[in-house]
């Protein structure tokens, strides 16, 4: 069945989450608060499972397209802190990144556009 993404993206830094469970949204800490990033085109989800020596990982990535916003210097200054993803579909809300296996982000950008690229690895 196909879901359909919304046009943001919602993050924490792992550091401000305080509890996180399996099929439970997470419980963040006092001061800290979702932050929105309005994206330019529906973000692209890809999930796949990869069997090495070790075991299998999943590997979990999110990319989108945006304007540069009031995000955008915090997470070029701060991309080598984890996060935690939040994304709405039309059936509901899934979390990419965990407390244990957050995503780490790569991001570019040329002034006009930054490109976002979201990795999260975990045992399958």
């Amino acid at each position: 069945m196909r879901k359909i993404i919304c046009n943001s993206v919602d993050f924490v830094f792992r550091n401000e989450i305080s509890a996180m469970h399996p099929g439970a949204a997470p419980v963040l800490k006092d001061t800290a608060e979702w932050k929105k990033i309005e994206v330019m085109e529906k973000p692209v989800y890809q999930s796949s499972i990869k069997q090495n020596d070790a075991g299998a990982t999943q590997e979990e990535t999110v990319t989108f397209q945006s304007k540069p916003n009031d995000f955008t210097f915090l997470l070029f200054q701060c991309s080598m802190f984890y996060t935690v993803l939040r994304m709405s579909t039309d059936e509901g809300i899934f979390y990419v990144g965990n407390i244990d296996y957050p995503c780490f982000l790569e991001i570019t950008g040329d002034g006009i556009f930054d490109n976002y690229s979201f990795k999260a690895l975990s045992p399958a």
